[in-house]
């Protein structure tokens, strides 16, 4: 990869968009229309119970003493 593309790419990185914004190099109707080039990754999530997992560890915790 070339490094002027990596530099383009690190202007839309999460990190970096504020300060890219508040110096004047990107404006948010750049990153909206940014975003919305962006696929659609939901159908990757899996949700998780955070109550569930913690019952879990703690049955886990409990059964090895």
């Amino acid at each position: 990869m070339s490094l002027d593309k990596a530099m383009k790419n690190l202007k839309f990185d999460k990190r970096l968009t504020e300060w890219y914004i508040n110096n004047g190099q990107l404006t948010k109707e750049e990153l909206e229309a940014h975003l919305k080039t962006l696929p659609d990754m939901g159908h990757n999530v899996e949700l998780a119970d955070s109550q569930d997992e913690a019952d879990e560890s703690d049955e886990e915790e409990f059964s090895q003493h």
